[in-house]
């Protein structure tokens, strides 16, 4: 009976075995179910590909102290230099090559302390002793650039303490000093044999070394490539290379779009808005610049000698409609102006002194001051003479139109305006600096600190200084003076909020809109974002995050915003992609 008795053991313990592999196998089975429905695959942002930028124009000097003149140098050299400084979105200044500065408790001394991990593209790390060259090169009596950085740098004394601390010592408190500091720093090693008067024939000016976030590697009339550089210290793009593209005008610009030749256009012009928005695959971007468009009057004119009486200023303002300006030759990308200073800037008083547009009461101040239209032509006159002048605007199709249309509205008052279109270099040179003008449309750079001293204080309204105007008011002067020494925020506003409404009562220019800067980009590249711009280089702000290329990540279910997973793309739907995606998903 023992044989049978283990031959039954043995069928039940197999049967048993069975059993439990069976059931193992369903719970295995209902566990990998239940995971592939917990999971969820997703593109997210992978390496790789460049982007190439349309842009008017073309490159001279990619050089951070020769750029100033050239808008597409400007953009360039903001990619391949760094600063000591640099400034946010809301123009205050913050660290990039110095981690660190201290400021004297006299206001005149600012020390500054370095990165130690700052590289040349070259590989040699960033010293003083560049910062200390950089300033020198501006100091020279030879130096070619902006007159006004030369000006402000001029009687500065540098001091290197060590490879990592510098100091600038001023002659006297000068409160937006810290706001200058973020000009490009040049090399020593590669152009401390360069003479100043040689400095713009150096081929140093095609491709540069710098130490900021891209390396020139190849540059032409045509062309100018960038790599990302392996030495910097900020964050690394996705981006494998960044191109910039030059045309002649917007319009090219447009027709390589369509070609497929670039991937992005800069800084839109108003007369391409309709077509750029009509496109089925570009994006648009908008975003507030610091920049400020003005009527800037010749209160001296020769010919038009009624510009210095205050009433008839008050009258012009009161007749321009800023908004319809805006909205039909801008096509909405502006936003009306009422200040000498930026839209975001703390200088502005929000609730300051300003004007609505009132054609009937510039009628009445119009009249009260004799002007009368005595010969029923539709333009008023006094004593003989016409209400008329001459209004300069570059010659630009925009600003040709934007300069119709303020004459058509001052028309309607009875003021004759002819707008003269000339070119920019000309406008600037012949005219305003010549002071051979009675009117001229501008556009101001107000970025940075708000210290407006060299636009409107009477010591800039002789031959050399940039108050076009004329203007000359002692109580202004002396708030000018003031501000700029005052080291402290708060004193420095109030003093510009009075200075806001001596400008607002005698208007030696008449604010029109802040400028929106626009940004046409394929919708094929994802991760750009456009906050407020102080510059238009400020655009490149967010290029680290911008990418073209995706690869597939499998997540757990809910996790897909989770930190580390980098930028995700929508949850991938064909199943046909490789582990590597270029373009828009499935695409």
């Amino acid at each position: 009976m023992a044989a049978p008795v283990r031959s039954l053991r043995r069928h039940i313990s197999l049967r048993w075995q069975a059993v439990v592999a069976g059931l193992g196998i369903m719970l295995m089975s209902a566990f990998l179910v239940q995971s592939a429905g917990a999971y969820n695959t997703v593109l997210v942002a992978a390496a790789g590909g460049t982007f190439v930028e349309a842009d008017v124009g073309g490159p001279r000097y990619i050089n951070p102290v020769l750029c100033q003149f050239n808008q597409v140098d400007s953009d360039i050299s903001a990619l391949v230099f760094s600063g000591l400084t640099r400034r946010d979105e809301r123009g205050n200044v913050v660290p990039d090559l110095a981690t660190s500065w201290d400021i004297s408790p006299d206001g005149k001394r600012y020390t500054f302390h370095l990165r130690n991990d700052a590289f040349w593209h070259d590989g040699l790390p960033v010293s003083a002793e560049d910062v200390a060259f950089t300033v020198g090169v501006l100091q020279s009596p030879d130096y070619p650039g902006p007159p006004n950085l030369a000006r402000l740098w001029r009687d500065v004394k540098v001091t290197v303490f060590d490879e990592r601390t510098v100091s600038f010592d001023l002659p006297e408190p000068y409160s937006p000093f810290l706001a200058y500091t973020d000009v490009g720093i040049l090399p020593a090693h590669v152009l401390k044999n360069t003479p100043v008067t040689e400095l713009t024939k150096s081929e140093f000016n095609r491709l540069p070394i710098g130490s900021g976030p891209y390396v020139v590697v190849e540059a032409d009339a045509e062309h100018v490539l960038l790599h990302p550089s392996s030495r910097y210290y900020g964050e690394a793009p996705y981006l494998s290379a960044f191109e910039f593209r030059f045309f002649h005008d917007q319009g090219e610009a447009l027709r390589a779009y369509e070609r497929g030749e670039v991937s992005g256009i800069a800084d839109v012009a108003p007369e391409y808005l309709s077509e750029v928005a009509s496109s089925k695959t570009l994006v648009v971007y908008s975003a507030s610049i610091a920049r400020l468009e003005m009527v800037l009057l010749n209160l001296k004119s020769a010919s038009a000698t009624f510009l210095g009486d205050r009433s008839l200023r008050v009258a012009l303002m009161l007749g321009l409609d800023r908004q319809a300006l805006v909205t039909h030759v801008l096509e909405g990308r502006g936003v009306p102006a009422h200040a000498p200073f930026a839209s975001y800037s703390w200088a502005l008083n929000p609730n300051g002194l300003s004007y609505s547009y009132d054609p009937a009461q510039a009628a009445k101040i119009l009249d009260a001051q004799g002007w009368m239209d005595h010969d029923g032509d539709g333009i008023r006159d006094k004593d003989g003479q016409r209400l008329q002048f001459t209004l300069l605007v570059p010659d630009e199709r925009s600003a040709k139109a934007v300069g119709q249309e303020i004459a058509r509205q001052w028309r309607t008052i009875g003021v004759a305006t002819e707008v003269k279109a000339v070119p920019f270099v000309e406008l600037v040179e012949k005219h305003l600096q010549a002071r051979q003008f009675d009117a001229a449309l501008v556009d101001l750079s107000v970025s940075g600190d708000p210290d407006p001293y060299i636009l409107w204080h009477s010591s800039q309204a002789q031959p050399g200084g940039q108050n076009y105007a004329a203007f000359v008011n002692p109580e202004a002067d002396k708030l000018l003076e003031s501000a700029r020494r005052e080291p402290d925020r708060e004193k420095r506003q109030k003093m510009y909020y009075r200075f806001q409404d001596i400008f607002a009562e005698e208007l030696p220019a008449l604010p029109l809109y802040y400028p929106v800067y626009t940004y046409a980009v394929d919708q094929s590249v994802h991760g750009v974002e456009l906050g407020p711009l102080v510059e238009p280089y400020d655009r490149f702000r967010s290029l680290p995050g911008w990418y073209v290329n995706y690869r597939r990540l499998r997540v757990r279910e809910g996790s897909e915003g989770s930190v580390g997973l980098g930028k995700l793309a929508p949850i991938l739907q064909p199943s046909t992609l490789g582990p590597e995606v270029s373009g828009r998903p499935g695409g």
